[in-house]
């Protein structure tokens, strides 16, 4: 062997150098750390067992892992690695339904997807808490079934809750985890009837009626559902809105959310509904509304109720100004139309409407004052 610091040579196992005197310590060389090949799998503890797991990979990229817990050694762990293998093997492949909507939300469908709808997805999710564990394989029809009818609420959430369960069985038929056809269980779960539309107008005697309603006693949720009529606000406008920037004097709402087109517009005060405001604005507390959504939907369900009306909700009061603007003769413009209740005139990224029409408040004024709501 060579010495440490002279590199001359002495012989093996010297403490000295014979030469240079110099002590010869040797340091063991550290092992290199080993890592199972791939796919092999590895266990873990978590609680007070034990939990094998295995990386399942395409085209060499990790798309999901694959676990089993509650064993109670180290050994049984290790002992079910092979189970857990057989997937990346061309094997049965088993996948809880929690592994399968992490490979939906990785797909490009799902990107493709409105921000706004995978929200709604999301929370329909979280309805199938009770099952995200299980292998898709074992769940049968009825106990689905079951699972939708006692989600809290009518028609869509159930139906958001079926659409993700939709995914979730294409994707497990994609991903080899049941047979082909398998997935079509889902497409007969039954769902409540689907509730009219709020986009329906509401009848000349359903305008009447509120109308009707507000005049005995002056309710302010059928001031409410008047103003949204006679104006197309939204809910959530009403509740937005700054009580400051409502003119009534100078006819005139400014005021409106969500698009570029319905933000800080000129809204136009009807004849019809001027007493109705100068009543509702002492009463405001939530933006123009004087009470929190809770109590507004509570009350907006007895009004329907006191006033004998197709149980629509609120939103059907703005498609109905939208419809009565429509039944104007002589027609006024689409692009009027769009001004007032805050839609733009396009559906692509700009139109010569949007950018050079600016529709006078003369304009507005004279065409909701000609709908006839009653």
């Amino acid at each position: 062997m060579l010495c440490v610091k002279c590199k001359k040579e002495i012989d093996d196992g010297d403490l000295y150098c014979r030469y240079c005197g110099k002590k010869q310590t040797t340091t063991p060389r550290a092992s290199k750390k080993t890592h199972n090949p791939n796919g092999t799998g590895s266990v873990y503890k978590r609680g007070s067992t034990w939990t094998a797991k295995v990386r399942m990979k395409r085209g060499g990229v990790i798309v999901s892992t694959v676990t089993k817990g509650g064993f109670a050694t180290r050994a049984d762990a290790i002992n079910y690695l092979p189970n857990l293998r057989t997937g990346q093997e061309g094997g049965p492949v088993t996948r809880t339904v929690d592994q399968l909507f992490t490979l939906v939300q990785a797909s490009r469908k799902w990107q493709e997807i409105s921000p706004d709808k995978r929200s709604h997805y999301l929370t329909a999710y979280k309805r199938l808490d009770s099952i995200k564990e299980r292998d898709v394989a074992s769940l049968r029809y009825s106990e689905l079934q079951n699972l939708v009818d006692g989600i809290e609420g009518a028609f869509y959430p159930k139906r958001d809750a079926k659409t993700i369960l939709q995914k979730i069985f294409d994707m497990a038929v994609l991903e080899n985890v049941i047979d082909p056809g398998r997935e079509t269980i889902v497409s007969h779960i039954e769902l409540p009837s689907k509730p009219l539309t709020s986009k329906d107008a509401r009848t000349c005697q359903e305008m009447q009626a509120i109308w009707n309603d507000w005049q005995n006693g002056q309710p302010s949720i059928s001031g409410y559902a008047l103003v949204m009529a006679y104006t197309g606000m939204r809910t959530g406008e009403l509740f937005a809105q700054d009580v400051s920037r409502v003119d009534i004097p100078g006819r005139c709402i400014v005021g409106g959310i969500k698009t570029a087109a319905g933000r800080d517009r000129e809204i136009p005060i009807a004849e019809p509904i001027v007493p109705v405001l100068q009543a509702l604005l002492p009463r405001a507390r939530y933006g123009l509304v004087d009470r929190d959504e809770n109590a507004y939907y509570s009350e907006w369900k007895n009004m329907v109720q006191r006033a004998g009306i197709r149980p629509l909700g609120s939103y059907c009061q703005r498609h109905t100004c939208y419809t009565r603007l429509h039944e104007i003769v002589p027609a006024v413009s689409d692009v009027t139309i769009n001004a007032i209740i805050g839609h733009s005139n396009s559906r692509g990224k700009s139109s010569l409407g949007d950018t050079y029409a600016h529709i006078s408040l003369a304009a507005k004024l004279e065409a909701v004052n000609q709908m006839k709501m009653v």
